[in-house]
């Protein structure tokens, strides 16, 4: 097997997420990626640190896939560009749920630079938002990323008969419409001065 010098760090995480797809989140393995990458386990584990770095390196690919398709987002006016990308958000939970929870699951530390790709996708919300909602973008875009990851969340186990896309045109038209009507607000991601 290859020394880890060998193996091409942008293949891993593809590589990673095709075996998570195929295997299931809850059951790939890092000795069947590294059979894949054709080098051995512990050229792997010398590479990525352990399987939580293998799964940050699966995770990162899964965010890259997502925010791929919420950037194909269309549409003339904004709202209905949001209606889209939110969407094909959905469609990438229910039709790549492994994928969805690589991308949920895997991330990396929050000083990481390993976390860019999940910064991609949150950057694409809040562009796609600020069109939209120009004075209340990181507000209404939290709320909307929180929607669509409850919408998921809730579909799952006992309710996991219901599309979480059932309805979202007009829960997206409402959050914006509220939003808009609510003038300026505080983002709700930076902590409130003392």
């Amino acid at each position: 097997m290859p020394y880890p010098s060998k193996i091409d760090p942008a293949a891993i995480g593809a590589v990673g997420l095709a075996v998570a797809e195929e295997e299931g989140w809850e059951r790939w393995s890092l000795r069947e990626v590294a059979s894949r990458l054709g080098v051995s386990p512990n050229a792997l584990y010398r590479h990525v640190g352990d399987r939580d770095g293998l799964a940050v390196a699966v995770g990162s690919e899964a965010a890259r896939a997502l925010a791929g398709a919420i950037a194909a987002a269309t549409g003339d006016d904004p709202v209905d560009r949001l209606v889209d990308m939110a969407v094909r958000y959905l469609d990438f939970a229910c039709e790549r749920p492994h994928a969805y929870e690589a991308f949920i699951r895997a991330k990396p530390q929050p000083d990481s630079e390993q976390l860019a790709p999940w910064l991609a996708c949150w950057a694409q919300v809040l562009a796609t938002v600020a069109a939209a909602v120009p004075h209340a973008e990181e507000a209404c875009g939290f709320a909307l990323w929180s929607s669509l990851h409850g919408r998921v969340d809730l579909t799952r186990g006992p309710a996991s008969v219901v599309d979480p896309r059932w309805g979202i045109d007009g829960a997206v038209r409402a959050l914006v419409s509220g939003f808009a009507d609510g003038g300026p607000l505080p983002s709700p991601l930076e902590p409130p001065e003392i």
